[in-house]
């Protein structure tokens, strides 16, 4: 039995390359001896014959106004034979990688009724216009459906098309074949279905697909397409078939199978049209030809897939792609549909009515407007979906002033210059902060600093508690603290909490002038790096932090029992703090109101935002390469992100946020005895004076702490901004950091990665000196 199997195998194979039937007419002698020795080797294994059904229908094609009745008809399509023996009437087609044997009419009298139902959507007329026409089409998955639309249409004399790639099982998703032709060319499997369909078309195959070598004769063999149909993956192609096209003046159409997008491209009209619209006329265009990875291809695709009108569910899928699904998600309704309309379109410009070029969306979701479904439940879906109202307040100048005429001064007390100030100011204003929220604001009054929380800047979903905001503090008064001993000034920081005010932080007093630094030796490094600390987020290499340099980066962290540093260099449990970051970070991006929080208030697109607000985060200063930056751009998409909630997937945004981590050298966690306002803050200087030292030490750091900041969420959240179950696994997660930690029983804060790499490509911003500090005059006694 196997080897009868085998011998069978071996025979289909060889048949594999084969889309030609043979039309034999009975009539030729030679034809006869064919089909008797295709009959009597066995080639045939089925035969069909429904001649006389199709003569009945040529009848009454031929005379439309006769009302026949069944005898008269059958009368009338035997009368038609005009005594021809009926078996040798027409043609017997042979198609040789089925084995099957069909009685058709001859190809006039077929042709006739096989289009007597595009009458008159299609006129006669037309019909033998179309019939002079040449069109090719490259790419066969929408490519497939505007063949066969065509095909039976009938809107072409030669159809050429071209294709090297083969079926594959997860094709059948939208690809109209049988599971007995996998493996099988595309081009090839086309050209047998539409010789199926009409055994008298003309289709030419490329069944290595299109390259430079062949792509002129593509378009120019055997006279010039009329009509190129670009439904290709390779970009190369993509671009090569167009700038070919344009030279030809052939118009060239596509279908993307999204939304319904179709491109028409009328380079017969406009011979100096640039192509895709222009919208990749900026780029090398030589380069495509090169491109291998997807960095190096996305520059192309992204302009002629236009991000931002991909449909929901692709961009939601497309952040799963190699985490839950394998690629790019096709469906058979839009490949069909995408056939029927580039069909459509390709009859039209070939039958010569006015169609322009550009760029449509035929999307049946905005036509029909319905609400997208979840799990079977129809969930209507807006850009606004359910921010929770973060409560603040800010107070105004005045309000400022009169916070400050309630404090009397030490009287101790010097006044600082206006220059003294503004330095202190400055040097403030260069702290890390949330988001690069900069909730920090200053009054200069009768010569003291007063340091006020602007709550509205403040305002955080990842911080309803306000201790972020707080740590942000402490890491701008010790910034003040250093600038002024560095400038030799004697500045004293004084707490004044005042019933009913909680926006004032601390008041710092000037008490005396030195001719000299008052720094320490170990804080002079981290002082002359006020201004040059930054995030750095580049991916920095795996290099060992060893201990001389574990050392070094403690060297000026005063020993206090509030607060403590841990450094992690362990590789395995740095590979697990990374997968804890990114189910983190996956609970941050799913939830609504985080969500909106990172891309609508934080996220900077381009440099003209980042140059008006000198706030929130500069996308370059991410680091990102493009497919991540790609995905980030996906993912700012509320409803894509809603899907992705409903359907529990979010794997990719893990590992995208895990991936920064598992590029460090070292871990820095800073913890805290306790939660209060004073305590935070007391971490923020000791956060910053660790990543002044860092910065001094020329070692990158990067906040990464997703792990702790959403496992706190729960402390503070009164507005309800994460559900219970995200509550519930943000807490596992932290709970899971502090078995891995030992943080000598203080609570974990704030986690920065460390590592090693070139400066950063951008920095961020601050905003001006006079939207955060306001200045009276000092009043002497």
């Amino acid at each position: 039995m196997m080897d009868r199997l085998e011998a069978l195998r071996a025979s289909s194979a060889g048949r594999r390359g084969v889309y030609r039937p043979e039309v034999l007419r009975l009539r030729n002698a030679a034809d006869l001896s064919r089909l008797d020795e295709l009959l009597a080797t066995g080639a045939v294994v089925d035969v069909h014959d429904e001649l006389h059904a199709q003569l009945r229908e040529l009848v009454r094609a031929l005379n439309p106004a006769i009302k026949f009745t069944p005898e008269a008809l059958d009368a009338a399509a035997t009368a038609h034979l005009n005594g021809t023996d009926a078996r040798s009437y027409g043609v017997w087609v042979f198609y040789p990688w089925s084995g099957r044997l069909v009685h058709l009419l001859d190809e006039a009298e077929f042709v006739r009724v096989r289009t007597d139902r595009n009458r008159n959507k299609i006129t006669a007329e037309e019909q033998e216009l179309l019939a002079t026409k040449r069109v090719g089409v490259i790419g066969l998955s929408v490519g497939q459906s505007v063949c066969l639309t065509m095909a039976l249409e009938r809107t072409f004399g030669e159809l050429r098309i071209a294709d090297f790639d083969t079926l594959d099982l997860s094709n059948l998703n939208r690809i109209r074949s049988g599971v007995h032709r996998l493996g099988h060319r595309k081009a090839v499997n086309v050209a047998r279905e539409i010789a199926e369909l009409d055994p008298f078309l003309n289709v030419t195959v490329f069944q290595e697909g299109i390259t430079r070598d062949n792509l002129d004769a593509f378009l120019t063999e055997g006279g010039r397409l009329d009509v190129l149909v670009e439904e290709c993956d390779g970009i190369d192609v993509k671009l090569m078939a167009r700038q070919r096209a344009k030279a030809l003046r052939i118009p060239v159409i596509m279908d993307t199978s999204d939304r319904g997008l179709l491109d028409v491209e009328r380079f017969d009209l406009e011979p100096d049209r640039p192509i895709l619209h222009g919208l990749v006329e900026h780029l090398d265009l030589e380069a495509a030809a090169r491109a291998r990875t997807s960095e190096e291809k996305l520059p192309f695709v992204l302009p002629i897939l236009g991000l931002e009108h991909l449909s929901t569910r692709m961009k939601a899928s497309m952040l799963e792609i190699e985490s839950t699904v394998t690629t790019w998600p096709q469906l058979a309704s839009s490949v069909v549909m995408g056939g029927g309309v580039s069909g459509h379109v390709a009859r039209r410009i070939l039958l010569g009515e006015a169609v322009t070029s550009g760029r449509w969306w035929l999307d049946p979701d905005d036509l029909m407007r319905e609400a997208h479904a979840y799990g079977g439940k129809a969930v209507q879906v807006d850009d606004q979906w359910n921010v929770a109202e973060l409560p603040a307040r800010s107070l105004s100048n005045d309000d400022r002033i009169a916070v400050a005429e309630r404090l009397q001064a030490s009287p101790l007390a010097l006044a600082f210059t206006e220059t003294e100030a503004e330095a202190l100011v400055t040097a403030g204003t260069m702290a890390p902060s949330g988001g690069n929220c900069q909730p920090w604001r200053f009054l200069n009054h009768d010569g003291r600093l007063f340091i006020f929380l602007d709550e509205v800047r403040a305002a955080s979903a990842l911080d309803p508690g306000h201790r972020y905001a707080h740590l942000a503090m402490g890491a701008c008064l010790e910034n003040m603290r250093l600038e002024a001993a560095r400038r030799g000034l004697n500045a004293e920081v004084v707490h004044h909490p005042l019933p009913g005010v909680t926006d004032l932080v601390a008041v710092m007093e000037l008490r005396g002038r030195h001719g000299a630094s008052l720094l320490p030796a170990e804080l002079e490094a981290p002082a002359a790096h006020i201004a040059v600390r930054c995030t750095n987020r580049r991916f920095s290499e795996q290099l060992e932090l060893n201990d001389a340099e574990a050392m070094g980066l403690m060297l000026p962290i005063a020993r206090d029992d509030r607060s403590s540093i841990q450094l992690v260099r362990d590789r395995a449990l740095i590979e697990h703090i990374a997968t804890l970051t990114g189910r983190a970070e996956r609970i941050r991006f799913l939830n609504t109101t985080c969500h909106h929080d990172m891309f609508a208030k934080e996220m900077r697109w381009d440099r003209k935002e980042v140059e008006r607000t000198r706030d929130g985060i500069d996308i370059d200063s991410l680091e990102l390469p493009l497919t991540d930056r790609v995905g980030l751009r996906v993912a700012s998409d509320s409803r894509a992100m809603h899907m992705l909630r409903g359907w529990g997937a979010g794997k990719a945004i893990e590992k995208l946020s895990a991936k920064a981590i598992r590029a460090s050298s070292a871990l820095a966690i800073i913890s805290i005895r306790d939660l209060e306002p004073a305590t935070t803050y007391e971490g923020g200087r000791t956060m910053q004076r660790f990543w002044l030292q860092a910065s001094a030490m020329g070692i990158l750091a990067h906040p990464v702490g997703a792990a702790i900041f959403m496992g706190l969420h729960g402390r503070f959240d009164r507005q309800g901004i994460l559900s219970p179950a995200e509550h519930r696994e943000a807490e596992e997660v932290l709970n899971e950091l502090k078995r891995l930690v030992d943080t000598g029983g203080h609570e974990p804060f704030f986690l920065l990665r460390l590592g090693r790499a070139a400066e950063p490509t951008v920095r961020s911003l601050r905003k001006p000196l006079s939207d955060v500090y306001h200045s009276t005059p000092v009043h002497h006694a």
